[in-house]
């Protein structure tokens, strides 16, 4: 039976300290970079999501299944849950990045970092065509193992967040009569979309550091993820997108966020403040 819908379970830090060292040892992976408060809470879905008895069974499962590992990290990373989520900022996207990327770039990459299932990347998509700027961009997709990539494409949605998304959508055209479902086909267990809103989305592993493939970034859309690690970790977030973006880049962190205290935002400009949006002031 799974309990998903049960209550949190309870998890101690020495609990966490011996799931973290299980992992960093096994796996070369680093689960300490997560915020504690949002750590706990995403452990204690990722054991009731699969019936472990307690986080003693999960890591037993991580010790044991190395096949476990790749779900165990897509169910640890930041989803989305709907298309065109905050339709504030998508029109602040639409109106204010893409027409200043149409009038300034003849070519235009846009990177999502922590792409997940996919809804970031599919809006992005949707919001540059509607732009006309799709045929001369590059959506940049990555996270960080293979099997979350494939999670993201040409992915088969749940039914459940069409009509939020259909709402959004609306409230992003700010008009009641505009049609999402023109993007996308229902299917026997859901819907999907058409195949040309993946046509210029290039899917990439991306773990940190230098990658050849993610530099001169015209825009960076991160938003509401920075919030879910230690001050440290968005410090160096932060610095790795710098290195990314491109001078006059934009970089869209959600609503949520907060990056005052990290040394690298004397380095930009905030152009939207409710949205959270930032241009890259400095050329390095």
């Amino acid at each position: 039976m799974n309990r998903a819908n049960q209550e949190e379970i309870e998890i101690g830090i020495s609990g966490i300290r011996k799931l973290t060292e299980v992992i960093r040892k096994q796996y070369d992976y680093d689960i300490s970079v997560y915020a504690s408060t949002s750590l706990k809470r995403r452990i204690s879905g990722i054991i009731l999501k699969n019936d472990f008895k307690n986080l003693d069974g999960l890591i037993l499962a991580l010790e044991n299944r190395p096949q476990f590992f790749p779900l165990f990290q897509l169910q640890l990373s930041v989803n989305g849950t709907e298309f065109f989520r905050d339709p504030a900022f998508w029109r602040a996207f639409r109106d204010d990045i893409c027409k200043t990327l149409r009038n300034n770039h003849m070519k235009i990459k846009i990177w999502i970092p922590g792409c997940s299932t996919g809804e970031e990347v599919i809006t992005t998509a949707i919001a540059l065509k509607e732009a006309n700027i799709y045929d001369k961009s590059m959506i940049i997709a990555t996270d960080i193992n293979k099997e979350i990539i494939e999670e993201s494409k040409n992915k088969i949605y749940t039914n459940n967040i069409l009509e939020i998304s259909e709402n959004n959508y609306k409230r992003f055209k700010e008009d009641e009569s505009a049609d999402f479902s023109k993007y996308c086909s229902r299917q026997a267990n859901g819907f999907a979309f058409a195949d040309d809103l993946y046509q210029n989305v290039q899917y990439e592993v991306f773990k940190g550091g230098d990658h050849k493939s993610i530099k001169g970034i015209n825009a960076i859309i991160c938003r509401n993820v920075f919030i879910y690690y230690t001050a440290q970790h968005q410090e160096k977030l932060l610095e790795d997108f710098t290195g990314k973006l491109s001078f006059n880049g934009f970089l869209a962190i959600g609503n949520k966020e907060n990056i005052t205290f990290c040394k690298d935002a004397r380095k930009y400009t905030l152009i939207n403040e409710s949205e959270k949006i930032y241009r890259k002031s400095v050329n390095e």
